[in-house]
């Protein structure tokens, strides 16, 4: 491995990528999807719960392993699993 490797390995954790935009959250390598309604969304990742509230919700990308919701996000919450 080279150096630029290294550092992008370093910067772009591929275990799991949460990104949040205007009115978009992008979960990259997600679990599971706990629940999910127009006002609250729940996400597993493997170590940790992610709760998202607002307005509006919908799944605008679903797929194996990358979630993309959009609506008008109020909150988000990041809570560690317990590991089992």
């Amino acid at each position: 491995m080279n150096i630029k490797d290294n550092i992008i390995n370093y910067l772009y954790d591929k275990n799991d990528v949460i990104c949040l935009y205007d009115d978009y959250f992008y979960v990259y390598n997600y679990k599971s999807l706990d629940s999910f309604s127009d006002k609250r969304v729940v996400v597993d990742l493997t170590t940790k719960k992610i709760t998202i509230t607002g307005e509006s919700l919908i799944i605008v990308r679903i797929t194996d392993n990358e979630l993309m919701i959009s609506g008008s996000i109020a909150k988000v919450e990041m809570k560690k699993i317990n590991e089992r």
